[in-house]
């Protein structure tokens, strides 16, 4: 284990809070970042994201995380070195790029005080603390508070809550504090938000972010979350930790409606361009039919865009709710599926059934002349899967009302987990695995599955292709070049739906851009696109 020992205190002047992911829309470490910059003015934000070293063929072959080279990572850690403490973010994906930059951070200057937070060390704590002076393993915002007040008046920090302290003795472990309430949340600060971010840039080091670099990354966007929290406890996701270490995260907290409205208005102020609202809540339409309704009050008199909501459980899906949000502008929603084998959906510990996500398809289709045709999750290449789970999922499929587009994830194992714990059990190596949520095995089934996204063959030619179906990681025959040619009918058919209400969510780059300068898209959104109202029936 590596372990730090100081002979001296450093007051801490300056803070780098330094985000990987792939996208500047690291929503935690934004909320995150601005907190920490209340308690000291001289706090840089910075932006690494290896996607943006992939184009447009690395997304159609479905290629991983992007990697560093040795000159990049020397040059950030030589930025990274000059501050008193540096904060990391990172998901586990990224995690090896993390640990690259604090060695070197390490061999300019020993004395940084590093602090590793985000999803990889509430995940695998054990690890992360090997590389570091202290992990965050819970909710950071006032867990850093106690931690930095203690520190810079050298007073005991080190059985600070919410922290593990690497020390010469050993780790410390301490316990988390209690999650934050929503009256809590309605006094943060809003996130950090084109505040004078830098971004690393290839050849160029950390500059400041430009409009131009969110135009790229979210194009017409504002990425934003309302609400913390999710009821479910699905054993692929990462909540699944986030509720074994407080089951209190099952209940959803958010700050107030005016909150929301407010923090939407400061980021239209510093980016007239935004066109859209995307909402990132886990479990959006959980939320209790009259809180939906006073949001959608305020936000229609206030804000008037169109906005997403990306955390839709088939469970909370209710023919009111979907009318209130559509109503106040809801144009484009996900859900998620996972699979159509309600034994998969068992293995997953997700207690929804495939009645109520067909109940849930159903209502959505009522509203597809108002919106992008809805998207759905679905979780391929499980190894435990049979070829009548395959066969589920693709009926499933087949006969939901359209039109629909699907979100295809491989499955990605959290280490850690009960889902890891339940493929130990049945002999299953996790390692295995396919650790890259976008790519997929080219069996016979997944072919079919883009297939059918794409369009809804004739039911004779469907039964027939069911006959050649076998589960992904028991078919041998791999289809790359099919695989790669349906991807592109399927990237081109969903970029159709999004133009069809030029939405650039899912379209990021300059294009959305010119057509807001022309002024196209709000005369596009006022004579060509329906809105609905509930006085009209759908």
């Amino acid at each position: 284990m590596f372990s730090i020992g100081r002979e001296e205190k450093l007051l801490i002047t300056k803070i780098h809070l330094f985000s990987i992911l792939d996208g500047i829309d690291n929503l935690g470490f934004r909320k995150f970042a601005a907190f920490a910059r209340s308690l000291n003015d001289d706090t840089e934000i910075s932006f690494l994201v290896p996607g943006q070293f992939r184009g447009l063929l690395s997304a159609l072959l479905m290629k991983g995380e992007g990697q560093l080279e040795a000159a990049e990572v020397s040059e950030l850690a030589a930025e990274l070195a000059k501050a008193d403490l540096v904060g990391f973010s990172s998901m586990t994906g990224y995690a090896h790029v993390v640990t690259e930059i604090i060695a070197e951070i390490r061999r300019i200057s020993p004395k940084t005080y590093i602090i590793w937070g985000g999803i990889h060390p509430i995940m695998e704590p054990e690890n992360a603390i090997q590389f570091v002076d202290a992990i965050c393993t819970g909710e950071g915002e006032f867990a850093f508070e106690q931690f930095y007040k203690a520190y810079v008046a050298g007073k005991d920090y080190l059985s600070t809550p919410g922290f593990w302290f690497n020390t010469p003795s050993g780790v410390i472990k301490n316990q988390n504090l209690s999650l934050m309430t929503s009256e809590m949340m309605s006094h943060l600060p809003f996130q950090i938000y084109h505040d004078g971010e830098k971004i690393y840039k290839k050849g160029k080091g950390l500059v400041p972010i430009t409009t131009m670099d969110f135009v790229k990354q979210d194009s017409l966007a504002y990425p934003m979350f309302w609400t913390i929290g999710c009821p479910f406890k699905c054993t692929y996701c990462g909540n699944s930790k986030l509720v074994d270490n407080d089951p209190a995260y099952r209940k959803l907290r958010h700050p107030s409606v005016l909150y929301v409205i407010n923090e939407i208005k400061r980021a239209i102020n510093k980016n007239p361009h935004i066109s859209t609202i995307q909402f990132y809540d886990d479990s959006f339409m959980a939320l209790r039919p009259d809180i939906l309704r006073n949001f959608a009050e305020q936000y229609k008199a206030e804000i008037g865009l169109p906005f997403v909501v990306n955390g839709a459980i088939p469970n909370y899906v209710s023919d009111e709710k979907v009318q209130i949000l559509t109503e106040a502008g809801m144009n484009r929603v996900r859900m998620g599926i996972q699979s159509g084998s309600q034994r998969i959906l068992d293995f997953y510990k997700r207690p929804t059934t495939i009645d109520r996500i067909q109940r849930a398809t159903k209502i959505f289709n009522k509203y597809v002349s108002f919106m992008i045709p809805p998207a759905y999750d679905i979780i391929l290449d499980n190894p435990i899967e049979k070829t009548e789970d395959t066969l589920a999922t693709l009926d499933l499929i087949y006969n939901m009302p359209r039109p629909f587009t699907l979100n295809i994830f491989s499955l990605r194992v959290f280490p850690n987990t009960v889902l890891a714990k339940s493929f130990k059990d049945t002999g299953i190596d996790t390692q295995m695995i396919n650790s890259n949520y976008f790519k997929h095995i080219p069996s016979f089934g997944n072919c079919l599955l883009y297939l059918l996204t794409i369009w809804k063959i004739p039911r004779p030619l469907y039964s027939c292709l069911r006959r050649f179906v076998k589960p992904a990681h028991e078919d041998n025959k791999h289809h790359y070049v099919l695989m790669i040619f349906l991807r592109l009918l399927y990237l081109v058919k969903r970029a159709s739906f999004h133009l069809r209400f030029l939405e650039f969510t899912n379209l990021p780059g300059v294009f959305g851009y010119i057509f807001y300068r022309l002024g196209i898209i709000r005369w596009w959104r006022h004579h060509m696109v329906r809105r609905f109202s509930m006085n009209v029936k759908p």
